[in-house]
């Protein structure tokens, strides 16, 4: 059976696509193809992609990671994830409420705040006048 999908490093052509998936997710601008890998389909179309940003002790932060809507469900998420693991190690995320569960899933945990470098995150959670409805969850999955 063939791959639904492959990942791959992104490409200057493939911004304006992930940044389309972002927007639509309620998400900031990706700045350019660095550190941010892909999922694409057999016609080299990006499905989802996953953004990687290191804090001061180098530890990554998913920042953001998207499955464009008809392709939620077909393990891109999780293949993304493991992805980035393979490459970084620890990773930590703010997750919105209503993916924790998914993340829980895949083996990350609820971490402190306080252990959340917001910078690397870059998640202002505390002025978001959505904070309340987003229900954010830090969270962080050990290197294996």
């Amino acid at each position: 059976m063939a791959e639904l999908f492959t990942i791959r490093d992104a490409r200057k052509a493939d911004m304006p696509l992930i940044n389309s998936y972002a927007a639509e997710a309620g998400m900031d601008v990706i700045p350019g193809p660095e550190r941010v890998r892909v999922a694409v389909n057999d016609d080299d179309v990006v499905v989802g992609f996953c953004r990687l940003q290191d804090d001061v002790n180098g530890i990554a932060y998913v920042n953001p990671i998207v499955t464009y809507s008809a392709w939620r469900g077909h393990g891109v998420g999780r293949a993304l994830i493991e992805d980035a693991q393979a490459i970084a190690g620890e990773l930590r995320l703010i997750a919105r409420g209503t993916s924790v569960e998914f993340y829980r899933k895949l083996g990350f945990a609820r971490m402190l705040w306080s252990q959340v470098d917001l910078q690397a995150a870059s998640e202002d959670c505390d002025n978001c006048p959505y904070r309340a409805e987003c229900g954010p969850v830090p969270m962080r999955l050990q290197a294996r």
